[in-house]
């Protein structure tokens, strides 16, 4: 096997070599087997095993036709059963009723690998530092799959979620109170005086009370609350279950920690802030399409927000007719 190391920087090429070199050591190996190529049978079903299982669930390449451990208790055995995959606890039973078939040995045992290959031959076996090196593809993998989906779905500076996401979690949320009939809130909250912050103190400066921001409504919000970053200094909360007097006292809340906890620069500096919040109701017996409702509901926090502002800011809006055009937004 021809092995090629890259600098640090490139994580990228490396998993993509790493997973190059594991499929042409499939490719062979089926070569080598004349019947059911692409049968599978996969030693070991701890941590090791599971991640083989997994990842070869979503591969047509390969077909998983047995799992085995003796731990009656391996996760890999619940998750292939779940699949309708035999497990067996002997392996050369398995071994004798999959044959011909390549197996992955994941056990990190050489006995293991020693039997598998008496029963399947020369090349039969992926194990040793072959194994060690799938495993690293598949945690690559995994990990990058992860980073790629924390990135889609968040704002990179407050680490809240970002306003796509919020859109599809606020459709969530409102077609599950039409239909099982409870109330929601949504609140829209824009940060005051955010521009001179930045024109005093620099974005830098700007950032940090962003990020600050983020760090109160973690901490106060509910568990079942979902906060979000809508864009700028505008943020966004959902508050599912709860009443508009309910959400007042929920946002009254955070408004109080925010001008509580003022800001210290990285110059020493410190910046009180405060915001302007506008609050808009979903009752429960309301019918309706929910495209329509998540665009009043929109429509109406923000236009609170904008008179919370006009009021004299750092406050809180819950009422007040909203006209169908606020700010040069039209509903």
């Amino acid at each position: 096997m021809l092995l090629v190391f890259v600098d640090k920087g490139s994580e990228s090429l490396r998993i993509c070599f790493f997973y190059l070199v594991f499929l042409r050591r499939v490719a062979v190996m089926t070569n080598i087997l004349k019947e059911d190529p692409h049968r599978a049978v996969i030693l070991g079903a701890s941590n090791g095993g599971t991640a083989i299982l997994e990842m070869l669930l979503e591969e047509d390449l390969v077909e998983v036709i047995a799992v085995v451990d003796r731990n009656a208790d391996a996760p890999g055995l619940a998750l292939a059963r779940e699949h309708g995959i035999p497990v067996y606890s002997d392996l050369e039973e398995a071994l004798k009723d999959g044959a011909p078939c390549v197996a992955f040995n994941m056990t990190n045992n050489e006995m293991v690998e020693a039997v598998a290959s008496e029963i399947l031959g020369a090349g039969g076996v992926i194990g040793g530092m072959e194994a060690k090196l799938i495993l690293r593809i598949i945690n690559n993998m995994k990990q990058a799959k992860a980073e790629l989906h924390f990135q889609a779905s968040h704002d990179l500076l407050t680490g809240l979620y970002n306003r796509r996401h919020m859109m599809e979690q606020l459709h969530q949320g409102v077609s599950q109170a039409v239909r099982y009939q409870h109330d929601y809130a949504v609140v829209m909250i824009d940060l005051d005086h955010f521009k001179k912050v930045n024109d005093i103190h620099g974005h830098a400066a700007g950032d940090l009370v962003l990020s600050h921001m983020a760090r109160v409504l973690r901490e106060c919000v509910r568990e079942s609350d979902v906060p979000g970053r809508w864009g700028g200094e505008e943020f966004i909360v959902l508050l599912p279950h709860t009443t508009l007097k309910g959400a007042k006292k929920a946002v009254d809340t955070w408004l109080h920690h925010l001008n509580a906890s003022p800001v210290r620069l990285e110059s020493g500096e410190i910046v009180t802030v405060g915001f302007s919040a506008g609050v808009a109701i979903l009752e429960g017996n309301e019918k309706a399409d929910v495209n329509k409702l998540v665009n009043r509901l929109l429509h109406v926090a923000d236009g609170r927000m904008y008179l919370a502002k006009e009021q004299g800011r750092n406050r809180v809006i819950i009422e007040g007719d909203i006209p169908d055009v606020v700010h040069g937004k039209s509903i």
